[in-house]
């Protein structure tokens, strides 16, 4: 979990959410989202948040030593969120944070082609998102 950091503007201490410029979304975990990155290979990465602004994902899978595929803050690459097994978003993003949870990973990373064809998608993904959870219900028995 994030710690509260000062405010550069203010000098004020500011949690993670409050610093943020657009709501976090939560995906439900009915939904089969994962991402994926090109350049490491064919592993399914867990998507953990979607917003206008960017995506939060584990960069990595159990088992997995970070050495094998380094990665640094500002770094710019291709992600894939796909939708189901064969529909994907292409993205470009820049990593913005890492955090290290139980020997994995998680990412917190910032779109960097907003003008994309795949960015313009992901937000209309967002939009029926938000639209859906307004009105969905979840069916615990169908667990």
């Amino acid at each position: 979990m994030s710690k509260a950091n000062p405010s550069p503007k203010t000098g004020k201490t500011v949690s993670p959410a409050e610093r943020r410029r657009t709501q976090r979304r939560t995906l439900l975990e009915t939904f089969s989202f994962f991402a994926m990155v090109p350049k490491k290979g064919p592993h399914r990465l867990t998507v953990h948040d979607l917003s206008e602004e960017g995506i939060g994902f584990d960069l990595d899978i159990e088992g997995e030593a970070a050495a094998e595929f380094p990665i640094s803050q500002g770094e710019v690459f291709e992600l894939r969120l796909y939708l189901n097994q064969a529909l994907y978003l292409p993205l470009l993003i820049e990593v913005r944070r890492i955090e290290e949870k139980n020997q994995i990973r998680r990412i917190g990373a910032a779109f960097s082609e907003k003008d994309s064809p795949g960015h313009k998608a992901c937000l209309c993904l967002i939009q029926m998102l938000d639209r859906i959870g307004d009105i969905a219900k979840i069916d615990p028995s169908a667990a």
